[in-house]
C-alpha cells in the first residue's frame, strides 16, 4: 500500500485517506507511517479510516464513521492541525456535522452504488446538492464516483470527490489517477502558464503534452518566430543577431496575453531579459524547468541545430551563466532528465496546481 502510494503523489494525488479494515494493528501502523513519511516530500496529506488511536500514535487526522468515537474525543486526543472528517449520509446528520465545531470536513454519500458501502443505497446527486446548500465547511462526495460522474458532483456543490474503484481500475492505477486528476483540473485552467529553462530542458515536449492533457492552447515561441518569418531560429540570429531577436521574441510574448489560458514554451534565452521577466511575470505564472546540465548536454548533441549551441563547453558555460536568472522563476520544478514525458509532465501539473493551493474542486483517494 504505501507502493501505492508513491504513485498517487507521484501522479498528483494530494489528500490519501488510509481505508484497511483486516490489517494486524503492528502492519496498519507501519502503513500509516510508510504513506505519512512519503506524503510530507509531496506536501500532501494523509488520514487514518476509523482509527483514532493509529493516527493519535502517528500523529495525523481521522475519518470518523458513525461507529466511531465521536468527533470532540478524536479532536481532543490528535494534534490541533490534525484534521478531523465525518462520514454524514443523510441531510440531518450533515446539517449536525457542519456545525459541530471538532469537525474540520464533511464526507456525504454514498452518492452513487458503491461496493465499499454495502447495504447503503445511492442518496443520488439531488440530495448531495441539497446538503451542498446548507455547508459551512468543506463538503467531500463519497460512493461510486468515476470520472464520467466528477462533473455532476462538482456541479452539485462538492468540494472534493473522495474514489477508490475507478482509481483501481484494470490496474491502471496512476494512468486513471492522471485521467482523474486532469479532468478536475480542466474545471479551473491555471490561466497561462510559461515554462522556462535551458535550450534541451524540455519545455516543448512538456508544454505540448500538457495542452493535451488539459486541452487548451500550447505555444512555442521559437516555433512561432519561425513560422512568420519563413526563417529558421538559427537563420534569423545569423541574419539579425541576437538583441533584434530578442525584440521579436518579446513582441511574440506579450501576443500571448490574447490567450486567456495556455501553456507557453519560452526560448533559452527568453527569462534572462528583464523586460520578458517583467511580461511573463504580468501575463501568467513563470516554470522554471530545472533540470542538471549533464542530461541537456546528451540532448544538445543528439540534436546541434541550436543556434547559440556550438560546442559542450560554451553551452556549459552559458548554462552557469543563465542559471541564476532561472532561478528568479517562482516555481521550480526539478527533473533528472530520466523522466518519462509523462513523467515529467505530472511534476510540473503537480507545482502549478499545489502553488495555488485550490479552492476549487479537488481529488482524493
Amino acid at each position: 500500500m504505501v507502493e501505492m502510494a508513491a504513485r498517487l503523489f507521484e501522479a498528483g494525488i494530494r489528500v490519501l485517506q488510509v481505508r484497511e479494515k483486516q490489517l494486524p494493528d503492528r502492519d496498519l501502523l507501519r502503513t500509516v507511517e510508510g504513506a505519512d513519511l512519503l506524503a510530507r516530500e509531496f506536501g500532501a496529506t494523509v488520514i487514518v479510516d476509523d482509527r483514532v488511536d493509529v493516527a493519535r500514535i502517528a500523529a495525523l487526522g481521522v475519518h470518523l464513521g458513525g461507529n466511531d468515537l465521536p468527533s470532540r474525543i478524536a479532536r481532543e486526543l490528535l494534534p490541533a492541525d490534525a484534521p478531523v472528517g465525518v462520514s454524514t449520509h443523510d441531510l440531518a446528520a450533515a446539517r449536525a456535522a457542519f456545525s459541530d465545531a471538532s469537525c474540520d470536513y464533511v464526507a456525504f454519500g454514498p452518492v452513487f452504488e458503491s461496493s465499499t458501502k454495502p447495504g447503503r443505497p445511492p442518496r443520488g446527486v439531488e440530495a448531495l446538492a441539497q446538503v451542498a446548500r446548507e455547508k459551512t465547511k468543506p463538503l467531500v462526495a463519497v460512493g461510486g464516483i468515476t470520472e464520467e460522474s466528477l462533473d455532476p458532483v462538482f456541479d452539485a456543490g462538492a468540494d472534493s470527490a473522495a474514489i477508490v474503484g475507478a482509481l483501481a481500475q484494470g490496474g491502471f492505477l496512476t494512468r486513471n489517477a492522471r485521467r482523474l486528476l486532469d479532468h478536475a483540473r480542466r474545471r479551473d485552467p491555471p490561466g497561462r502558464v510559461y515554462l522556462v529553462g535551458f535550450m534541451g530542458s524540455g519545455k516543448t515536449a512538456i508544454g505540448r503534452r500538457i495542452s493535451e492533457r488539459l486541452r487548451f492552447p500550447f505555444v512555442d515561441l521559437d516555433s512561432e518566430i519561425e513560422r512568420t518569418s519563413g526563417l529558421t531560429v538559427r537563420a534569423l540570429f545569423e541574419a539579425l543577431g541576437e538583441p533584434a531577436f530578442r525584440e521579436r521574441e518579446s513582441a511574440f510574448l506579450d501576443g500571448t496575453e490574447a490567450l486567456p489560458a495556455a501553456v507557453v514554451s519560452t526560448g533559452g534565452g527568453s527569462f534572462v531579459s528583464e523586460r520578458n521577466r517583467a511580461a511573463i511575470a504580468r501575463l501568467g505564472l513563470p516554470v522554471f524547468l530545472d533540470i542538471p546540465f549533464d542530461a541537456v548536454r546528451e540532448r544538445l548533441v543528439e540534436k546541434g541545430d541550436r543556434p547559440l549551441f556550438t560546442s559542450v563547453e560554451q553551452a556549459a558555460r552559458l548554462f552557469a551563466e543563465r542559471a541564476p536568472f532561472y532561478k528568479m522563476a517562482p516555481v521550480r520544478v526539478a527533473l533528472t532528465g530520466r523522466e518519462s514525458i509523462e513523467e515529467s509532465t505530472d511534476k510540473v501539473l503537480s507545482a502549478v496546481y499545489d502553488r495555488r493551493e485550490l479552492g476549487g474542486p479537488r481529488l482524493e483517494s
